[in-house]
């Protein structure tokens, strides 16, 4: 994945964070490989390279750091965040709620994710073993969104601890929009954001299904790698998991449904008979949008959010013309 802009601003933050033994940086066979001279010159840091992958996947490139890293407690960051001088991985309030859900008194054990705005959900602190009690990230699941909801909900059913909070202070993000997370621009708004919320939808409904189906553990096979050279790495042909065909099957349906549902405006009733030809599922992860797509968004899909416009319009004046303090609501409401 090429978020190389992110990584090379934030790798000297966490180079400057006295709190870390290692740094395990992963090249996701991003376009133009990363070079160790680019990074901080800091003892501490690995470069990994994954050759031949032609698509992110967010899930399989942490579980591959995972594996490889040598620490008993790992703070999972995206390229986008660093840990700030208030970041203390040693403060008592990190340990998973001392509050079971359940009987159990055993210690709590490290178990930390983000709050707060932009992303910082996403990066956890947590002991090593805690990790792979629960098999890390699940592989079946792609492209964005659940794969930490999956990975906190597996943690609170092994342990019964709901986790820590990291407070928002403690990490620092990169804002970026959703266009660029799906690596479709920079553009916060137009058909690009759009685009990028559609597949974004698209592949956190699949995932949510693909859990439910396969729940992920630690003894789901998850995929090898054989290091060709020094720091350079590329999958074991076969050793990627996949989910049984049937519900391969059905969660390219939903992808499909989503992306060009939510995209174009176009109700599923009416992309159930239209043909499968114009509106085709994503292949390798990107979606196929053609001229007509952009037609129709600038004009049909922009013709449809007349009324809609025109009703919430109506609606604000009408609340605006109430009595303050006072609700409006449909006649026979109480």
């Amino acid at each position: 994945m090429n978020r190389r802009d992110h990584l090379l601003a934030t790798a000297p933050r966490v180079a400057a964070w006295p709190h870390h033994q290692e740094h395990l940086i992963v090249d996701w066979s991003s376009g133009e490989p990363l070079r160790r001279e680019e990074l901080p010159a800091d003892p501490r840091l690995r470069l990994l390279r994954v050759e031949g992958e032609t698509r992110w996947s967010l899930c399989r490139a942490y579980n591959f750091a995972f594996a490889r890293a040598r620490g008993e407690r790992l703070l999972k960051l995206d390229a986008d965040a660093w840990p700030t001088p208030l970041f203390d991985p040693e403060a008592p309030s990190l340990k998973a709620s001392s509050e079971p859900c359940g009987p159990d008194p055993t210690p709590a054990p490290l178990c930390a994710f983000g709050s707060g705005p932009e992303g910082r959900k996403g990066q956890f602190l947590i002991d090593h073993a805690l990790l792979e009690a629960v098999g890390g990230f699940n592989e079946l699941l792609v492209g964005y969104g659940f794969d930490d909801k999956d990975l906190l909900a597996r943690l609170l059913h092994w342990g019964g601890r709901p986790a820590a909070a990291l407070p928002e202070a403690w990490l620092g993000v990169i804002p970026h929009s959703d266009a660029e997370r799906a690596e479709l621009g920079t553009g916060r708004g137009g058909l690009a954001a759009s685009q990028g919320l559609a597949a974004m939808r698209a592949t956190r409904l699949a995932n949510r299904l693909v859990a439910a189906h396969c729940p992920w553990g630690p003894h789901s096979p998850r995929s090898r790698y054989r290091e060709e050279r020094p720091g350079v790495w590329r999958l074991v042909a076969g050793s990627q998991p996949e989910p049984p065909p049937a519900v391969a099957a059905e969660l390219d349906h939903v992808r499909r449904m989503t992306f060009w549902g939510h995209f174009l405006a176009i109700p599923e009733v009416f992309l159930e008979v239209l043909p499968f030809s114009l509106f085709p599922p994503a292949r390798r992860g990107r979606w196929q949008v053609r001229w007509w797509h952009r037609l129709w968004w600038h004009t049909g899909r922009r013709l449809l959010a007349v009324p809609v416009a025109l009703l919430v319009a109506g609606r604000q004046g009408l609340v605006a013309g109430g009595r303050p303090g006072r609700e409006l609501r449909p006649s026979g409401q109480r």
